[in-house]
């Protein structure tokens, strides 16, 4: 449901230039006056005349200047899908004039998409991004070593194993993760950021970064990270929301110590179970990821993130736990709450595909048949009807 607005004469003004006014009553003073009713008359008329223009003026201004309501979609207005891009590539133009322009065997994965943000994955291979300037949403690029937050610029993202390349445009990015340089950087117009899964190399932004050394240094790094784990743990349960929110995800596991994770998430609201998922799964500990997103579920179900939750639950049973029965579980609950749009497509899809992998004939087919109602020229047809007898 959309906020409620102010009534229409909230938004109404008296005119407040003077000299206007004065010529009005200038020009209205100087007309014949004929007779006392006849002059009423005629004024009457000229000042409902007037009010229905500013009235009308009003209406058009308000809609101009309303904001683009609901989620993100593409040009056409199609919910935005998963793509894995094509041999030529895949172009993506998108409902505020935005495009994403994916190069040869890139993977883009919407996660998430409102009035005010859109969050997307990229998997893998590269990807150019021009965001429109000045739209009502925040984007974020989830490239896994980074995260990648902006308004409205154009960069490219280029994604390989254990290695991610940032290059700016014009515009300005900012560039957050654990392997970053001091955790964030700022990127403008002609400079790039390179960040690896080497935790000795810190990586820099580009031209101005000087050149790396020829031989890695080792011990100083990693000696100033091990002693950094006492001071963290010293600190407590607090401090890992902090290194959280910095995207330090490993260093948030560790402050929160062998069991903190789950003792947390007993104790948590539904931000901080999300943002506890997240530490455990960005940290390496998928498996640990779970008990979080399933008090989501048990405890808050009529909150607003829980259809997000019992998704990415369905996501990491499937893609990093290998555990299809519960991922099926989890995606039916994720329709059920009422997932976004933008998501639902690829949740049909996924769940056809989890049906399939326990063994579950008939399920599966039913699934398929849904997919292909909901979505008949949707992006995973061709594979969704290969699956059908």
């Amino acid at each position: 449901m959309s906020p409620a607005r102010p009534p229409l004469k909230d938004r109404l003004r008296m005119p407040d230039d003077e000299q206007a006014l004065a010529r009005i009553w200038t020009r209205i003073d100087a007309r014949p006056r004929r007779s006392a009713g006849r002059l009423f008359r005629v004024d009457t008329a000229a000042l409902a005349g007037l009010s229905l223009a500013v009235a009308a003026a009003a209406i058009v201004w308000i809609g101009i200047s309303r904001p683009e309501a609901g989620p993100l979609r593409l040009a056409g207005g199609q919910a935005v899908p998963t793509v894995q891009a094509p041999a030529a590539g895949s172009v993506l133009d998108m409902s505020d004039g935005s495009r994403i322009t994916l190069s040869a065997g890139a993977r883009f994965e919407p996660l998430l998409s409102t009035g005010t943000s859109f969050v997307a994955l990229l998997d893998g291979g590269r990807a150019n991004f021009e965001v429109r300037p000045g739209g009502p949403r925040r984007w974020q690029i989830e490239c896994g070593l980074a995260t990648v937050e902006v308004v409205g610029t154009g960069f490219t993202c280029d994604r390989t194993p254990g290695r991610l390349r940032v290059t700016v445009q014009h515009g300005v990015v900012l560039v957050r993760g654990e392997r970053v340089r001091d955790r964030a950087q700022r990127l403008a117009a002609g400079q790039s950021l390179e960040v690896t899964d080497d935790r000795t190399g810190q990586s820099t932004p580009a031209p101005s970064a000087p050149p790396a050394p020829a031989e890695p240094a080792p011990a100083p790094m990693a000696a100033a990270e091990a002693a950094a784990v006492p001071e963290i743990r010293v600190q407590g349960h607090v401090a890992w929301r902090e290194l959280a929110r910095q995207g330090r995800q490993r260093d948030a596991f560790a402050a929160l110590g062998e069991r903190g994770l789950a003792r947390e998430a007993r104790q948590a609201g539904v931000a901080d179970l999300l943002l506890l998922a997240d530490v455990a799964r960005l940290s390496g500990h998928p498996r640990d990821a779970v008990a979080p997103l399933e008090r989501i579920l048990d405890v808050y179900p009529r909150d607003p993130q829980a259809p997000l939750a019992a998704f990415a639950l369905g996501r990491l049973d499937l893609d990093a736990l290998d555990a299809p029965a519960p991922g099926a579980r989890a995606l039916e609950r994720a329709l059920a709450l009422g997932l976004p749009q933008s998501l639902r497509e690829d949740a049909r899809a996924r769940l056809v595909d989890a049906y399939a992998r326990t063994g579950d004939g008939p399920a599966a087919r039913a699934a398929a048949q849904t997919y292909l109602r909901e979505f008949p020229d949707g992006h995973y047809r061709a594979r969704i009807e290969s699956q059908l007898p």
